[in-house]
Parts: C-alpha cells; structure tokens; sequence
C-alpha cells in the first residue's frame, strides 16, 4: 500500500493560490502606502492622519508576511486538514484587507480638499458665521457634504470612520484692544497680554471651528440619506494655523495683509476602521 509522504497535488495548490493572493494583498498594501504619502504631500491627507493610515498598512504588511511564512512552512509539511483550515481562515483575512484597500483606493481617487476665503463665511474680524451669509456659507459647504454622503451609500455596509480636518489661516493684521473682537477673543485664551501673533492664532482657530460644526450640521440634516448611519463614527478636528503661511509651495509672494492668507481649509477622509482605529475609540458617533 502506497504511504502518502505529503499534502496531495491539489492540495498543494491551494496553498499556492492562498500564497500568491496573500501576495497581492500586500503589494496593494505597498502601493496605498505610497498613496498615501502622495496625498499627505498634495493636502489631501492630514499629515497626522496619514502616519495612522501608513501605521496600520504597516501592521497589516506584518500580518501578511506572518501568513505567508505560515503558508510557507504548511506546503512542505502540512496536512490536508491543517491546510483547508488555514486556507478557510486566510480567506477571510483577505477579503477583509482587500475590501478595505479598495475603499481607501476609492477615496484617493476623490477630492478631498477644499478651501476657501474667510470672507465667504465671516465678517471682518469676525469667526461666528452670521445670518446674512449663512446661505453662502451651506452653498460653500454642500458639494462637500454631497461627496461625503455619497461615498457611505458606495460603500453601505463598512466600518467607517469619517476624519475632518480643518485649519484656519489669517494675515498679519493686529486685533486692536478697542476692537469689538479683542474681549471675546481674550476671554477663550490661556494670557491676559497675549501677542499679535497669539490673537490671530486663536482667531483662525474659531474660525476652523465655525467651519467644521457647519459640515457636521449639514451631513446630520442629510444623515437620512446614509444607508447605514450607525456605522459610521466621527473624528473632527479644527486647528488655528494663525499667521503660518498657507501651503507656501504653491503661492510665493504672500505679503503681510494678502486676502490670500486670510482662509480656511478643510480635508475630509473616510477610512475603514481598521486604518483608523483611534477613531472607533472616541465616543464622536452622531446620533
């Protein structure tokens, strides 16, 4: 009677098949990697958030490399049962990874930047949008919104954390202490005798502030058109960049009190879950 002396011929293909799938996976993981660090570069992707996602891609390259040693080792030693089972477990490892590298590859391939002139939303001196440009502000706002909502209904039964990013950026002008603004504006900061600088700081951060609420409210007003709304969790961010320059590699001649400077801008990403998993953490569902 003839002795098996290993896994039979079809066997031994099916974890060939498993190796070279587990290889796609991470090749896909390679090339979001460098995705990614092109969006950071282009303002698409906070740089932050960007070492999360190339973080957890990292993590999820270990992972695969541990499969495919495991893989390795199955095909010269392993039985018929020890490699249907690890086939049926990798299988879903796979399908998992790659639904969520196509959903950030689906992203990647969107807009995710905008800005704006603060004009468009505040008065001078101002970081509260005002009733009488409320309208501008939400037509502004709205195809950002649309793009958002329509991502969730691509993509309805996933884990998804929804990150918005927005930084404010002023001029050099100084905030007088006669100014109307300068009380309230004293009132939210940490000195009693902050600078120029300082002032300006805190008030482009407001206005961030403004403008992520705003977004927020509009995707609630339309959250009936998500197809499954309590798997989505929110991170949302607001910074004051201040007198910083805004993105001085694509405009070089700024000066002090350039309309240019004065703006706000805003980077949404809608990551899987497990490219993002700080996001799952934090109680900012919207309910």
């Amino acid at each position: 009677m003839a002795v098996s002396c290993g896994p039979s011929k079809s066997v031994q293909t099916l974890t060939k098949t498993t190796q070279e799938t587990l290889e796609l996976v991470k090749k896909e993981a390679q090339r979001a990697i460098a995705l990614t660090v092109e969006k950071v570069k282009n303002y698409e992707v906070d740089p932050d958030i960007g070492k999360e996602i190339i973080k957890n891609l990292k993590e999820a390259e270990r992972k695969i490399d541990t499969q495919l040693a495991v893989a390795q080792q199955l095909s010269v030693n392993g039985t018929k049962e020890e490699i249907m089972q690890f086939a049926e477990r990798t299988n879903v490892i796979i399908q998992s990874a790659l639904t969520d590298l196509k959903s950030l590859n689906d992203l990647y391939d969107i807009s995710t930047f905008s800005s704006f002139e603060t004009a468009t939303f505040f008065p001078a001196g101002g970081y509260g949008i005002p009733p009488e440009k409320q309208d501008e502000a939400k037509k502004s706002i709205e195809p950002i919104v649309q793009r958002i909502i329509k991502f969730f209904g691509d993509h309805p039964r996933q884990r998804f954390v929804a990150v918005i990013v927005c930084y404010g950026f002023s001029d050099e002008t100084p905030i007088a202490k006669e100014s109307p603004l300068y009380s309230p504006l004293l009132a939210k900061m940490k000195t009693n005798n902050p600078t120029r600088q300082e002032l300006n700081v805190k008030l482009s951060e407001l206005r961030a502030k403004s403008i992520a609420n705003l977004l927020v409210d509009l995707i609630k007003i339309n959250e009936a058109l998500i197809p499954n709304p309590k798997l989505i969790n929110y991170d949302i961010k607001w910074m004051g960049k201040g007198e910083e320059l805004p993105y001085p590699d694509r405009v070089k001649d700024y000066h002090a009190d350039d309309k240019r400077r004065r703006m706000v801008s805003l980077i949404w990403n809608v990551l899987p879950g497990s490219l993002y998993a700080q996001g799952l953490s934090n109680d900012t569902a919207m309910n």
